[in-house]
């Protein structure tokens, strides 16, 4: 078993194959595989400390997933064509063995689309690997089924339609009770936008859903068609021989691939961390000791102008920027600023914050510049609350809403602006 053999496979070479399913180190050798996808995965997204599921989460999931295939496709479907004296033979660990061996498959997803990319494009392109891989792993395990029940092609593909489709249906029910999900929704009621990215995810997912059931009802029209032959289980794992040499490169290929990346998000990670703490100062005084370019591109600096605690952090951080911060932390976060005002409602803490934010803005040197790009999204979203409090401003909040209309005033707001805003 080496990784020629691995490669043929996944390209659905009938003797590779065949090979596979009889060898115990395909098993093994499966989930290095696995393994290693984790890091394809996350070398470019995350910080491998941010989470104990960064290495080992594709297996995890994929433990689930092959089992509930496995009950799908050879408890289910194949299994009433078994010989008699087959049909109780427990045959999990083959077909894992299997469908492990399918992980370099999903190794498409390195590729760094996010370094050469602006974030929407990049969205697409993920969408595009993740279709490719989905369809690849699909019509693999279609051929794999093929080559070892020795049953057509489009019928095995049939049965794989049917598990994958339901495995898609059941994911998306959970989504829709998952903490993620819901917190899209709750952002939309309160007047966040969505992220364009995400937006571009949401319309992708109802698609996915709608197909799902298409592919489930053609999978169990053309998988349920009369089907009288008797197909042999699938073969019993022998021992074999690791090729732990060649793993062990690859998987040092893989080390120094992440090397680069890692340090970038450990730079993000450590900036964030530093926000999350109301750090704010020294979250400052740590992107500048840096560039740009030591952080992850596919990542945006907290605080995330996207995410609930842009109210609370974004103001402070922004009333501490100065005319002799770093030119690309100014451009950075004047951008946050910009789509923290497209936002459809304000949500701000304290009026207070966005008295000091805006006299920052002002002795900027793209200050003027920036209100001037967003001066109708600022009068649009209001200096008031989303949410009514049960008491009236305090004597600051008052002082503080005279000080914003004193600022914008001078940086040369229009009269008619500034009449809306002091309503």
């Amino acid at each position: 078993m080496n990784l020629w053999t691995a490669l043929r496979f996944v390209f659905g070479n009938a003797g590779a194959i065949r090979e596979v399913a009889r060898s115990q180190a395909a098993l093994w050798t499966g989930i290095v595989l696995v393994l290693l996808t984790g890091i394809a995965r996350n070398y470019d997204q995350t910080f491998f400390l941010e989470s104990p599921m960064w290495l080992i989460g594709p297996l995890a999931f994929s433990f689930f997933s092959g089992s509930f295939l496995y009950w799908i496709l050879i408890r289910g479907f194949a299994k009433r064509h078994f010989p008699e004296e087959n049909r109780n033979e427990k045959q999990w660990t083959t077909f894992m063995a299997l469908f492990w061996m399918t992980a370099p498959v999903a190794w498409l997803y390195a590729i760094p689309v996010e370094r050469f990319l602006d974030a929407y494009r990049a969205a697409q392109a993920n969408i595009a690997l993740l279709a490719i891989v989905s369809l690849w792993r699909v019509l693999l395990l279609g051929r794999i089924l093929s080559v070892l029940f020795a049953v057509q092609f489009w019928r095995a593909l049939a049965w794989v339609l049917v598990a994958a489709a339901l495995e898609v249906i059941v994911v998306f029910v959970g989504a829709f009770s998952s903490g993620s999900l819901s917190r899209r929704i709750l952002a939309g009621m309160a007047g966040m936008r969505n992220a364009p990215e995400e937006t571009l995810l949401n319309s992708v997912l109802g698609f996915v859903w709608g197909w799902s059931w298409a592919g489930l009802i053609v999978g169990l029209v053309l998988g349920l068609r009369y089907f009288r032959k008797t197909i042999p289980p699938l073969p019993k794992l022998l021992p074999g021989k690791m090729a732990w040499v060649q793993l062990t490169i690859v998987a040092g290929i893989w080390a120094v691939i992440a090397i680069g990346p890692q340090k970038e998000q450990h730079g993000f990670s450590s900036h964030a961390a530093l926000i999350h703490k109301g750090a704010y100062s020294e979250a400052l005084a740590f992107l500048g000791q840096h560039k740009q370019s030591d952080f992850p591109p596919c990542r945006r600096l907290e605080p995330n102008p996207y995410e609930d605690r842009v109210w609370h952090d974004l103001p402070t951080t922004v009333g501490l920027l100065k005319p002799d911060t770093r030119p690309w932390i100014r451009q950075v976060y004047l951008g946050h600023l910009s789509v923290m005002v497209s936002h459809y409602h304000s949500a701000y803490d304290s009026l207070t914050n966005v008295a000091a934010m805006l006299s920052a803005i002002e002795q900027l040197p793209e200050g003027k510049e920036w209100l001037h790009t967003n001066e109708t999204a600022l009068v649009r979203q209001g200096l008031g609350f989303h949410y009514s409090r049960s008491e009236p401003p305090d004597t600051a909040e008052l002082i503080a809403r005279t000080n914003i209309l004193g600022t914008l005033s001078r940086m040369g707001m229009a009269q008619s602006n500034l009449a809306k805003l002091s309503e």
